[in-house]
């Protein structure tokens, strides 16, 4: 099955009217094992900084999460409590070596155990929002610590020769080590869940799958049927990546649904509203796409598989990886409208530089609009299914 469905891209963080939204959100997988690393973090003792050793504790602390990661990871046998406590206990030790080395170079000599477990919950909401709007799943893999090791290294390394100032150091390293800290804690928790840590996917379900077929046949139907541009000589891509941008849903709706809590959708009425914009733009990047296909020498997704079999086999990825199918009510259609407008507007610029002769941006464009696609057709099989599973509790 194509994994690539389960890479982000990048998007500005949520807005201001969405932060209590952003507080409210539990993932079924950490939220428990957080309030025990929590626990650990805020033991009785307290913090004190302890001189330049600090530092060479904290790079010691970093190898050994930066091993336990890497093993956990390439694990091809089952991981059991001991590895899901040691996991968590690599990420507590990171953070308290971290706060060491806050109180010995920080402006006030203060424990800072709390702020530091405040970012890290902070980041793995932040993650959950993410997985609610269908822009990632619960997949780790080894490259994502890469960054956080080295930008912890690099602080590390600048602090003892600070003549000054030292808090932008101390805080690229509090940020480094609570993204780091983040990552052990979902390794611990997909390795709780699943008993592997790159992933915890909930179990393949026969509804889901006819879910997904039935969307993707509809597509196809509209794509049929879909408004060409009037002149032969005009460009099917640009025109339906543009139409596709134009496709609006009615503010009144986005209203009411940003009122409701996480995970909570007491009338499925108003998602239906939603299901018509989602299929129209849906509609139009599945015609791009097709268009896209005759453009390039190879298709961005693999020359194997047929267009409709990528989509579901992707569509399929992200909902089973972020266990979505269990709670189709949580969903966030809302988030996930706005990365659409955003990288569809990424996809159009794309498109134009690869029309102006650079063919990589071809393939970008490509890229871009599949995935958007991809995520379009999980919203609509969500309302789907989740209706379904309403009308049958009746």
């Amino acid at each position: 099955m194509s994994t690539y469905a389960s890479k982000i891209v990048r998007v500005p963080a949520a807005t201001s009217s969405e932060q209590s939204r952003l507080r409210l959100s539990q993932s079924p997988l950490w939220t428990d094992l957080l309030d025990r690393v929590e626990t650990q973090i805020s033991g009785p003792a307290r913090v004190r900084g302890s001189g330049p050793s600090s530092l060479q504790g904290t790079a010691s602390a970093l190898a050994r999460a930066h091993a336990r990661l890497l093993v956990a990871l390439e694990s091809r046998s089952t991981l059991g409590e001991d590895a899901v406590s040691q996991l968590a206990g690599e990420a507590v030790e990171l953070l308290l070596a971290v706060a060491r080395v806050w109180a010995t170079f920080g402006a006030r000599v203060e424990d800072r155990r709390g702020a530091l477990v405040d970012l890290l919950r902070r980041r793995l909401r932040s993650h959950e929002d993410a997985v609610l709007a269908g822009e990632i799943t619960y997949s780790v893999w080894r490259e994502q610590a890469e960054d956080p090791a080295v930008r912890m290294r690099q602080a590390i390394t600048r602090l003892p020769r600070r003549t000054s100032d030292p808090e932008p150091d101390l805080l690229a390293l509090r940020i480094a080590s609570v993204d780091f800290a983040s990552l052990l804690v979902q390794l611990a928790a997909n390795a709780s869940a699943g008993g592997e840590a790159g992933g915890a996917p909930e179990e393949p379900s026969a509804e889901l799958a006819a879910q997904v077929s039935s969307v993707i046949g509809e597509l196809a139907s509209h794509a049929q049927e879909v408004e060409r541009p009037v002149s032969d000589r005009a460009d099917v891509v640009a025109h339906h990546l543009a139409a596709g941008l134009r496709v609006r849903v009615p503010q009144e709706t986005l209203q009411r649904l940003g009122a409701i809590p996480p995970g909570r959708i007491a009338d499925w009425t108003l998602l239906d509203r939603l299901r018509d914009p989602w299929l129209r733009l849906a509609t139009n990047e599945y015609t791009a796409v097709a268009a896209l296909d005759a453009q390039l020498a190879t298709p961005t997704y693999e020359r194997s598989e047929h267009l409709v079999s990528a989509i579901a086999d992707a569509a399929a990825n992200v909902i089973y990886g972020a266990r979505l199918a269990g709670r189709p009510a949580a969903f966030r259609h809302r988030r996930a409208w706005h990365y659409q407008a955003i990288a569809l507007t990424y996809a159009l610029e794309a498109y134009a530089a690869g029309l102006q002769g650079h063919a990589p941006s071809l393939a970008q464009a490509e890229r871009i609009t599949l995935t958007r696609l991809v995520r379009a057709t999980v919203a609509i099989a969500l309302i789907d299914l989740g209706r379904d599973h309403v009308g049958a509790d009746r």
